[in-house]
């Protein structure tokens, strides 16, 4: 898809505003989970500037399974790669089920509406709002700019509309004013089809300050939250690439053995971490 939005300055400036660095581009995992299901991961800012969709919608029509399992902690991303993604999944001939883990907002509520069966934990959230861009330029530029955001808003109420009970016009107010739902608001309203029960739930681990009523306890959980051992080993392996007795072999060893390592594999370990440590600045 070219647009000509897609440049290295837009994609510096876009990376800056999700505080993520284009350097670490990878947003989705793809595995085996079972004999007959494939899951998708999606735990990250979707599509551009990281890995646009296309790569992810070439490995979805190359999956083979009767079953797929998209599992979702996102805060959005890019909404037409976003839209790419909803599209490609709603025609996959596999039964696809979405399950919201732990957060589904922006452009990550299309996907997960998308299964032929939505899940969400009863811990977890979806929000929805108005489309958004970072833009600069005179009059006449800014005017097109908000004619285009229209149209996108639009083809938004329309998804979400075949996928859920509130009508357009609620819709496009609840968008307005940008909604949060828990599961089961989210269930009232015909978003979702089943709320899973989960003990101790995954985090939604991102920098959700942009939003402009994120509720007061996803900005604690998010700006606040220590990160456990558990949540490190992931880190690292997913990562740091590290295999999983390397990820727990360093932290067997301690913090403090990890920074003074000289080693390679061990130097990219120390520098995860404090990045961990520092909340991903």
């Amino acid at each position: 898809m070219k647009l000509n939005y897609r440049n290295q300055k837009n994609a510096e400036a876009t990376a800056k505003f999700w505080n993520k660095p284009l350097d670490r581009p990878d947003w989705f995992k793809v595995q085996a989970s079972a004999e007959d299901e494939t899951e998708i991961l999606i735990y990250d800012i979707i599509g551009w500037p990281f890995v646009e969709a296309a790569e992810l919608i070439r490995v979805l029509a190359g999956i083979t399974t009767g079953k797929i399992l998209v599992r979702i902690n996102s805060p959005g991303g890019d909404v037409f790669d976003s839209v790419a993604i909803y599209n490609a999944l709603k025609e996959h001939k596999a039964k696809v089920t979405t399950r919201i883990e732990a957060l589904a907002a922006s452009a990550a509520s299309f996907i997960a509406i998308a299964g032929k069966e939505v899940q969400a934990y009863s811990n977890a959230m979806m929000m929805i709002h108005e489309p958004y861009v970072l833009t600069a330029g005179n009059q006449y530029d800014l005017r097109e700019v908000a004619d285009i955001l229209e149209k996108i808003s639009g083809s938004m109420i329309d998804i979400y509309a075949a996928n859920a009970a509130p009508g357009k016009r609620e819709i496009a107010q609840m968008m307005k004013d940008e909604t949060w739902l828990s599961a089961k608001e989210a269930k009232e309203k015909g978003f979702i089809d089943t709320i899973l029960e989960s003990g101790k739930g995954a985090k939604a681990q991102f920098d959700l300050s942009m939003f402009a009523h994120c509720p007061d306890c996803l900005q604690s959980q998010n700006m606040q939250q220590e990160p456990n051992e558990r949540d490190i080993e992931r880190l690292l392996r997913e990562s740091g690439g590290l295999s999983k007795n390397q990820a727990q072999g360093l932290l067997a060893r301690g913090w403090k053995a990890v920074m003074r390592s000289e080693q390679e594999l061990e130097q990219r370990a120390a520098e995860m971490l404090i990045k961990i440590i520092s909340g991903g600045k």
